[in-house]
């Protein structure tokens, strides 16, 4: 449960942090370019902040809930994204722009048909980049107002002083990070077979490979993706309802309910043997008595 909840967290933000990076990045780096030049310094120094510090302010404008933590690991995965997407819009052919120009394309199509394919290798490393960091706030991000994540069991872990726990959470977050991370890895190298290059980070040879991923892997990617939210979004309801009123939960009901049988089964049967037992032993006074 609670790894669904993490990865359901860190999902979100991820795709928070694209929905607006992405275009973002293309507005600066293709349509202002100018404007573009005046407050990059200025963004970088935002991107330079350490996201401990604006998470209290999180929690200030929205609330203690879900919406912060959300907020704040879109913050921490906004910066790789727009940064990666605007070197990306940057590097683009110039001829492949005036080409589709020349045929009347619009801004959105040059986006769409142009742009976008171009520096899609960029916008993904950034994105590699902005699960890795996520993973490094997510933590603290679940330790306030939380009911239910791998942060929140190192938070409660350590309160109560089990030690077990902390390492094992601990062990899970860096586990999770790691998949992630070679999943994406490994979709990058099979969506930009026809780009190769060389990974900023590692060094390594990137694209260029036989490996590809069609529509059908496409597929399955974008619905174990839409599981991870939907499982993620049904756990963190269920801890919340389980906080709150745990009536509202089927099973717990069920349980409930059984238990409730159980205990009356169990007082009934009590009441049964005392009385047989003060009877006995009234018996028995009389007899003496006799």
């Amino acid at each position: 449960m609670h790894v669904m909840v993490s990865l359901a967290r860190v999902t979100a933000g991820l795709l928070a942090a694209a929905l607006i990076g992405v275009p973002s990045a293309y507005l600066l780096g293709r349509v202002f370019p100018g404007v573009a030049e005046r407050v990059e310094a200025l963004l970088r120094v935002f991107a330079l902040i350490n996201p401990y510090c604006v998470f209290p302010l999180f929690v200030v404008f929205f609330g203690a809930g879900e919406v912060a933590k959300v907020a704040v690991l879109a913050w921490v995965s906004l910066w790789p994204i727009f940064f990666g997407t605007l070197s990306g819009t940057r590097a683009v052919d110039p001829n492949l722009v005036r080409t589709a120009r020349s045929m009347t394309a619009g801004h959105l199509a040059v986006f769409r048909k142009v742009v976008l394919p171009a520096a899609s290798p960029s916008i993904f490393n950034g994105m590699r980049i902005g699960v890795e960091m996520s993973f490094f706030i997510l933590i603290a991000a679940e330790m306030t107002g939380a009911t239910a994540g791998l942060g929140w069991i190192v938070h409660s872990a350590g309160a109560l002083n089990q030690v077990p726990r902390i390492y094992g959470a601990g062990l899970c977050i860096v586990a999770l990070g790691v998949l992630l991370n070679r999943s994406l890895l490994f979709f990058r190298d099979g969506l930009f077979f026809w780009k190769p290059g060389t990974d900023p980070l590692t060094g390594a040879r990137t694209g260029g490979g036989s490996r590809r991923i069609g529509p059908r892997g496409a597929a399955v990617a974008a619905a174990v993706f839409a599981a991870v939210m939907a499982v993620g979004a049904y756990e963190i309801w269920r801890a919340e309802i389980m906080l709150n009123d745990p009536g509202e939960i089927p099973e717990y009901r069920v349980w409930t309910e059984w238990r409730a049988g159980a205990d009356k089964r169990g007082t009934d049967g009590f009441r049964e043997g005392a009385g047989s037992g003060l009877s006995a032993a009234a018996d028995g006074r009389e007899s003496v008595g006799r």
